[in-house]
């Protein structure tokens, strides 16, 4: 137990946890040699639409594909294997269609369809077209037949599916392509036993069990202190701490008030340094460039009252900023004259690539192009002489709608024109991976309490070291502040970015305290990877379930980028265009869950009203079949205008 090793010795309770870094969304390319070279066939195993892919006819040399016996399918091998199965060479070559844009989803769902007959390798593929778009495919890549021999373009590395059952189950005839599209592609594409197993998979609940570890879902409430008929659909508003997290709280307050000056005067600030370590590498950095602080809100605010601003400066928020943090940029501008808000407008769901465009829109107009970040915080230089973008704050997980944002994406632009990067991270650390020494923001800021299991409130505040002489004061100011106009006398008192955050007032300093115990108890159910893949899945699961019971929509686009574990699903009730009408609603729809002891959280996005959906260990799909019933309740009370009656 952590109290016991404090007790013990502060040096030996800290275990340093490295996580895998963040990236942007990756994409493969592959060769379709088979019946995935049908596009009907390929969007149903992929579960999309695939308006983003890119399809080009391409060639692979030293490969033939060959008739699998008793299937309609061929299977792949390279010429080291024609001797094993008698079969002649040949051209020694596959026509086929090199398929770009595939995500990491796609590549798990292939595994899935292609199943065990089949390995993924990697191999040169010779390019015979440009790329083209589903919505304007040449009539070469539908069908085979209308392919005439080609020069090649240029060669590129993908991945492809090769035969890795045993040679003996192949025929020595090759296997046609015409053939199959001619007789038996119609009756693929519309088939259910060839898909039932890929298409389970699209709504496959990762990592629920995994050796070694407990089962997730409704088994993992044993380890909070959940009421018995609570259905706990909202974490992602307050976070859940587990039981011993809880307990390990309660035992060091008593441990505190049992020689509070000790505690204070000798033992917390090196143990915010010890947690400063061991929490950094969420961030994909070290301690000296982060601090612990209540919030996100509180780390964001302090960032934004410790920049200095200019008439003419611009702070870029977004329309889904979160309402607490464009509420202090707008008191910033109104305490500064001359400083003004640019909104970027963002309508979900659309893609990343359409906030990415829009944002250096709005930084173009505004700012020129400079040099890369230095040692130094970056200086903008306006287009005009009296304007120019100082900041965009952009989320990392919006709150309402809960969806991805590109942070990484706009965080290079911010490098490109010249302005600060801050990321309101409040729903990141614990809901997916993040890189701050490769994505290169000048601030994040995440809670712990959310989605990490640790303590409520506790927050991390990542500053870039080039900036961290930008940050001069915690907020509160405390002990540590070090003025240049009126310096300290008697004593050395250097000024220190992460030291001056170590004692800013008399406060209850045990949340933080519990981080080491939330990283234990995570590693001890699976560890980071395991924790995210099942929620993620889970909230993609239950998203889908809800909406096509409602036959509604899911705030999600072609590429999956939005979702990583909370559902935003539009529900089956009407906006009343009353405003009035509108919060009396919202008000009978909270009421309504709270009595049915359960919550998510509602808002109107785009004219709709929309649920989020929060997934964690604990939640199964019965859980999404709770809150539905629920809100089907809401929707027949809307009907009868039971949320009026409190108006007559």
């Amino acid at each position: 137990m952590l109290t016991e090793r404090l007790d013990q010795s502060q040096s030996t309770i800290y275990i340093s946890l490295t996580m895998p870094s963040s990236e942007t969304v990756q994409t493969f390319q592959l060769f379709a040699y088979g019946t995935l070279m049908v596009p009907a066939i390929l969007l149903r195993v992929l579960g999309r639409k695939g308006e983003d892919l890119k399809f080009q006819d391409a060639i692979l040399h030293g490969y033939t594909r060959h008739h699998v016996k008793d299937a309609d399918y061929p299977g792949l091998i390279g010429s080291e294997k024609l001797a094993e199965l008698g079969a002649d060479a040949g051209d020694n070559a596959t026509r086929g269609t090199l398929v770009s844009g595939l995500t990491p989803n796609d590549m798990r769902l292939l595994d899935v369809f292609e199943g065990d007959e089949y390995e993924r390798v990697t191999a040169s593929v010779a390019v015979l077209s440009e790329a083209k778009a589903l919505s304007d495919l040449p009539a070469e890549l539908v069908n085979a037949s209308h392919r005439t021999a080609s020069k090649e373009i240029r060669n590129v590395t993908a991945l492809t599916y090769a035969w890795a059952a045993p040679v003996s189950r192949l025929e020595k005839a090759q296997w046609s392509f015409d053939e199959f599209l001619r007789d038996k592609a119609a009756v693929w594409a519309g088939t259910e036993s060839e898909f039932a197993e890929v298409e389970a998979a699209q709504d496959e609940i990762v990592g629920a069990k995994v050796d070694g570890f407990p089962d997730f879902g409704h088994n993992m409430k044993q380890y909070w202190p959940f009421a018995k008929s609570y259905v706990n659909m909202n974490h992602g508003s307050y976070g859940s701490p587990p039981l011993c997290v809880i307990e390990a709280k309660e035992k060091l307050s008593r441990q505190m008030d049992a020689r509070i000056d000790t505690w204070m005067r000798r033992r917390v600030e090196p143990l915010f340094d010890a947690i400063r370590e061991e929490v950094a590498p969420l961030l994909g950095t070290v301690g000296d460039n982060v601090v612990l602080v209540q919030n996100t809100t509180h780390g964001v605010n302090t960032i934004a009252y410790n920049l200095k601003y200019e008439p003419g400066d611009i702070i870029v928020v977004y329309a889904s900023t979160y309402n607490a943090v464009s509420q202090m940029m707008k008191h910033v501008c109104d305490t500064h004259e001359g400083v003004r808000i640019e909104v970027v407008n963002t309508t979900f769901p659309c893609a990343h690539s359409d906030i990415v465009e829009a944002t250096e829109a709005v930084l173009k107009k505004y700012n020129k192009p400079v040099s890369a970040p230095g040692d130094g915080p970056v200086v903008p230089q306006g287009v005009e002489k009296d304007e120019r973008v100082r900041v965009v704050v952009v989320d990392s997980i919006a709150s309402l709608p809960g969806v991805v944002y590109p942070w990484e994406d706009v965080t290079r632009l911010c490098h490109k024109y010249g302005a600060l990067s801050l990321v309101d991270g409040a729903h990141s650390i614990g809901q997916h991976t993040v890189d701050v020494t490769k994505a290169d923001p000048d601030f994040f800021v995440s809670n712990l309490h959310k989605w990490l299991f640790t303590h409520r409130a506790s927050a991390i505040m990542y500053v870039a070291p080039r900036n961290q002489a930008l940050i001069r004061t915690t907020f509160p100011t405390g002990h540590y502040y070090e003025s240049d106009k009126y310096p300290t006398t008697g004593y050395s008192h250097p000024w220190a970015f992460a030291k001056q955050f170590g004692w800013s007032g008399t406060g209850d300093f045990t949340p933080y305290l519990t981080v080491p115990v939330a990283l234990k108890f995570r590693r001890e159910i699976g560890g980071e990877e395991r924790i995210m893949a099942y929620n993620h899945s889970m909230a993609v699961a239950g998203g889908k379930r809800l909406a096509k019971r409602w036959s509604t929509s899911i705030i999600e686009n072609e590429r999956g980028e939005l979702t990583a574990c909370m559902a935003n699903v539009e529900l089956p009730i009407a906006v009343p265009k009353d405003i009035s009408e509108q919060i009396e609603l919202q008000r009978y729809m909270e009421d309504t869950m709270l009595e049915a002891d359960t919550f998510a959280s509602t808002f109107v996005h785009n004219g709709k009203w929309f649920g989020r959906f929060s997934a964690q260990v604990w939640t199964e799909l019965s859980d999404f079949d709770y809150v539905g019933d629920v809100y089907d309740k809401i929707a027949e009370g809307v009907r009868r205008g039971e949320h009026l009656q409190e108006r007559s």
